[in-house]
């Protein structure tokens, strides 16, 4: 099937234009204090390996699947007037922010893995060899060396690795169809459901591992609450927004409404743990003053009991 621009006809409506737009700017800002979080701590610890894989690699299925099941807006841009078009592309710009914003998380976990986490550490309690010269060729007994890779940052390069294919097959696979059969054929719309239909698996898997983590960790470690507080309440509009737009069936959109009701029960997972760190660092303040309090009392007290003392002894 060739481009047909009498289908270019429909274009959203204002108020659904506004909405998209707006959801735009705030699911980029929502992901901004994850990515400050990490940058802050320059640490990644807390964050699931296999959170992070599903959920770049349902991104990356997304992101395809919107593009190629609306490939028709980016045609109608050359016979559509520039607001037209902006308007037009405002669904597909939204899924590919979304998208980007978690390829941008995974690169900063793999960035500032945590370091002291990379390698098991081997402890040498054997007693060091010489050569020729008396000169020690293994370390001190008791003292520790890095040791071969732990087996969470083999699950993180084995990640990285994923992502990294499953990106390369969507461009290949999506370019190869548009390009030979056209993006209106029956194989490249099959294929895009098919991308969405995997995202929605991904996405219903994506957060199990995050909340097993986190709810057996006891902390929240670098998850932002922030960021869940933001995206819980705008992931339930991001579907609504996508599921009423020209063009687009169920599997766009039902991604990110299981996305949305997920996330929610790890915001309340870290809700309580945050609460609950909380009234222990206060507990813990409290318990320093009135130590410190009582100390100083002591120390005061010292100088007296030690003039009666001495007063008792002359007496004598």
């Amino acid at each position: 099937m060739l481009f047909d621009p009498t289908l270019c006809g429909e274009v959203p409506s204002s108020q659904n234009t506004i909405l998209t737009a707006l959801l735009c700017v705030g699911t980029f800002l929502s992901y901004l204090p994850q990515h400050l979080k990490i940058l802050k701590r320059r640490s990644s610890d807390g964050i699931s390996p296999y959170f992070i894989l599903l959920g770049t690699v349902g991104a990356g299925s997304n992101i395809t699947n919107i593009i190629l099941l609306q490939f028709i807006a980016l045609q109608c841009c050359t016979v559509q007037t520039y607001g037209a078009c902006v308007a037009s592309l405002l669904g597909i710009l939204q899924v590919v922010i979304q998208g980007s914003m978690f390829y941008i998380t995974f690169i900063l976990y793999m960035s500032f893995f945590p370091a002291q986490n990379k390698y098991e550490e081997v402890v040498d309690s054997a007693e060091p060899e010489t050569d020729s010269e008396s000169r020690p060729l293994l370390l001190p007994r008791g003292s520790s060396s890095r040791g071969p890779a732990s087996v969470e940052w083999q699950t993180a390069m084995w990640v990285a690795g994923a992502v990294v294919l499953h990106a390369g097959i969507c461009v290949f696979m999506s370019v190869l169809l548009v390009t030979v059969i056209g993006p209106y054929a029956a194989p490249t719309r099959t294929w895009a459901s098919l991308l969405g239909l995997f995202s929605l698996c991904l996405t219903c898997l994506q957060f199990f591992p995050q909340i097993i983590k986190t709810w057996r960790s006891g902390s929240v470690g670098a998850i932002s609450i922030p960021m869940m507080l933001m995206q819980t309440p705008g992931g339930f509009v991001f579907a609504y927004s996508i599921a009423i737009r020209p063009g687009v069936n169920w599997s766009s959109w039902i991604s990110t409404f299981v996305a949305a009701t997920l996330q929610c029960v790890l915001l309340v997972i870290c809700l309580s743990f945050e609460a609950q760190a909380k009234s222990q660092r206060a507990l813990e303040s409290t318990e320093a003053t009135a130590n410190d309090a009582a100390a100083d009392a002591a120390a005061s007290s010292s100088p007296a009991a030690a003039a009666e003392q001495a007063s008792e002894n002359t007496a004598t």
